[in-house]
């Protein structure tokens, strides 16, 4: 767009097309937000390893073991036959308790 821009014919058609493309990725970035935080936040998650698979956990008032982590979403079987699916975001904000940690040294 920038090259057509620098036809005089063509300058209008580039800049309208480079403005409604810049307010296209603006809406679908605004869009994408939490959905991105959520991939963001389960990279952080498979990196830093603070919560495994098995591992019994307690977040909010949600208790049991995790039974699947993906990028966006940790899957927590309570043991009642349910599934509680909790986005990843919410876990790297709020306080997880690992029931499940070998250091129990204080």
């Amino acid at each position: 767009m920038l090259a057509l821009s620098q036809f005089t014919e063509l300058k209008e058609l580039a800049t309208g097309v480079l403005a409604s493309t810049a307010l296209v990725v603006a809406v679908v970035g605004f869009a994408a937000q939490r959905t991105l935080a959520n991939v963001i936040a389960g990279i952080q998650i498979a990196v830093s390893q603070p919560i495994r698979i098995g591992d019994r956990l307690t977040f909010d008032e949600c208790e049991g073991r995790v039974t699947d982590i993906t990028l966006s979403y940790t899957y927590l079987d309570p043991g009642d036959g349910s599934s509680v699916v909790i986005p990843n975001q919410l876990l790297t904000e709020g306080v997880v308790h690992n029931h499940s940690t070998e250091d129990t040294v204080a």
